[in-house]
């Protein structure tokens, strides 16, 4: 068990207590002392409990659709916006610095997925990561807006496959500057045979 787990598992972060996530994510996390994180996706804070405990002293901006103001403290940052809102996804990075680590734990519907994804690619710093969470829903009919025409899944196949059209959510010039833009895509399946219950990727940028 990674040190990530441990203090997930003491938070009660999903990442950690289900999802199995955290166990990825070690050898990145791991990588820093006290990074730039931006997370979508507050939910009951347990996930930037976690961050907050891994290291000394990082910078945490969390932006959720609902007012989780309850949770602010001096240690980070929280930002209330509905992410398939531009303007909202402005309020993140305006006057920000690029990040180290953005996670996408918001509200996991293919529009609201990858309308995060193209916009928020942009403030990743060179060699860090973008993790996209919770692509089992690309096969769950439920969370595919009836206008989609990829799953996320597929725009992150398609992405590795070096095609530049991937999803009608994201501006054409942004998907054709985005392919540039990224050096690897780890799609990681807690059951590589299951990708109906907890997928996770992390996407590296060069």
């Amino acid at each position: 068990m990674t040190r990530l787990t441990e203090i997930g598992l003491r938070t009660g972060t999903d990442k950690a207590t289900y999802h199995g996530f955290t166990e990825q994510y070690e050898s990145i996390f791991s990588l820093y002392e006290n990074p730039r994180i931006l997370e979508i996706g507050v939910f009951n804070f347990s996930s930037i409990a976690m961050y907050l405990e891994y290291y000394t002293n990082p910078y945490i901006v969390g932006m959720d659709i609902k007012d989780k103001s309850i949770y602010s403290n001096d240690k980070w940052k929280f930002v209330q916006g509905d992410q398939t809102n531009i303007n909202d996804l402005h309020k993140c990075v305006d006057g920000e610095e690029l990040f180290d680590i953005i996670l996408e734990d918001g509200g996991h519907t293919m529009k609201q997925q990858q309308i995060t994804f193209g916009y928020l690619i942009d403030f990743v710093k060179p060699g860090g990561y973008y993790i996209l969470e919770d692509l089992h829903t690309s096969v769950r009919p439920q969370y595919r807006e009836q206008d989609c025409e990829f799953s996320s899944l597929e725009m992150l196949e398609k992405i590795k496959n070096g095609e530049t059209y991937f999803s009608n959510y994201i501006d054409k010039e942004q998907q054709i500057k985005l392919v540039s833009k990224i050096e690897s895509i780890n799609i990681l399946p807690k059951d590589p045979n299951d990708l109906y219950d907890s997928v996770t990727s992390i996407i590296k940028i060069k």
